[in-house]
C-alpha cells in the first residue's frame, strides 16, 4: 500500500536544461570543453531555477498541511539544491540514488547535433518507440526506468510508508515513470503525454505531482492512490486541480480492436 500522500517535485531549471535547450536550437555555446567533461549529475541550478525552487517551497508550505513524515531526494546535485531551497520545516532528507535521473549512457551531456551524427540508429529506434528505446551505450529505456523505480522506491514506500505523507524531489523522466506506474498507464499513453503540448500534460521545472489515497471531495481514505493534483508553482495558471485516476480493464472485444489497428504484413 502506497503512502497516504506522495508528493513529487521536479528540480528547478539546471545548467543542463539550458545547455540542451539551446543546443536543440542549433547553438552549442554552453558546451565548452570544461562543461562537456562533467557528468550530468553535477549540474547546478541556474538563477531562474533557484527562483522556481523557492516558489515551489512557498506553494508547498501554503497548500500542504504539516507534518510531512518522510523526505527523499535524488542524489543528483540539482535535486539536492532544489530540496534545500524548498525550505521545508523539520526536513531531514534521505538521499536516494534510486531516484537519480534516467541513465542516458553515451548520450549524457552531448550536444544535439553531435548526438544525431554519432547515433543515427538509436535516433531511428527512438522515433519508432519512445517507451522501449534504449539510449546509445546501454542506458535506460523508459520501461527500464519504470522497473527500477517499481522495484526500489515504490516497493520501499509501500513497505515502510503506507501510513505516512512523503515528499520526493527528483527529475522529469523519473516523475513520468512514477506516473506510469502509479496511474497504471500504457506505453502509448506515455508517448501521448511526452509529445503533448498541453500545459496540463507537461512536467516543467519544479512541477509538483501530489498523489493521494484520500478522496479530495469526501476525505475518505482508500487502499490505493485515487487522485492527483498537478501544479507548476511559478506559473499563475499552472494549478490544474485534482484529477481522479481511472483504472482501466480490457474486454476481449476491446483488445481485438487494439490488435486490428496494426496492419498485418505477413499472412502465411
Amino acid at each position: 500500500m502506497l503512502p497516504i500522500d506522495l508528493i513529487l517535485v521536479r528540480h528547478g531549471q539546471s545548467e543542463g536544461n539550458v545547455a540542451n535547450k539551446t543546443s536543440r536550437s542549433g547553438d552549442n555555446r554552453f558546451f565548452t570543453e570544461e562543461f562537456r567533461n562533467r557528468h550530468s549529475r553535477t549540474f547546478r541550478l541556474t538563477d531562474k531555477g533557484i527562483e522556481e525552487a523557492k516558489a515551489a517551497g512557498e506553494w508547498l508550505k501554503n497548500n500542504i498541511s504539516t507534518p510531512i513524515d518522510r523526505f527523499y531526494v535524488s542524489d543528483y546535485i540539482r535535486a539536492m539544491e532544489t530540496a534545500t531551497l524548498l525550505d521545508l520545516s523539520n526536513a531531514l532528507w534521505r538521499r536516494e540514488f534510486h531516484l537519480r535521473e534516467r541513465d542516458m549512457a553515451l548520450q549524457d551531456n552531448l550536444p544535439d547535433d553531435e548526438r544525431k551524427v554519432l547515433y543515427p540508429k538509436e535516433d531511428k529506434q527512438y522515433a519508432q518507440n519512445k517507451f522501449l528505446s534504449i539510449p546509445a551505450g546501454g542506458g535506460e529505456s523508459i520501461a527500464s526506468l519504470c522497473l527500477r523505480l517499481k522495484a526500489t522506491m515504490l516497493a520501499h514506500w509501500a513497505r515502510e510508508c503506507s501510513d505516512k505523507r512523503v515528499i520526493a524531489v527528483c527529475h522529469g523522466h523519473v516523475m513520468r515513470a512514477l506516473q506510469v506506474e502509479i496511474e497504471d498507464l500504457l506505453p502509448e499513453r506515455f508517448i501521448e503525454l511526452d509529445e503533448s503540448e498541453k500545459p496540463e500534460d507537461k512536467i516543467r521545472n519544479c512541477q509538483i505531482f501530489w498523489y493521494t489515497r484520500r478522496d479530495p471531495e469526501t476525505n475518505a481514505l482508500a487502499p490505493h492512490i485515487i487522485a492527483v493534483r498537478s501544479v507548476c508553482p511559478w506559473d499563475k495558471q499552472g494549478d490544474f486541480g485534482w484529477r481522479k485516476i481511472p483504472r482501466k480493464h480490457w474486454s476481449n472485444k476491446e483488445l481485438a480492436a487494439e490488435v486490428e489497428k496494426q496492419e498485418r504484413q505477413i499472412a502465411q
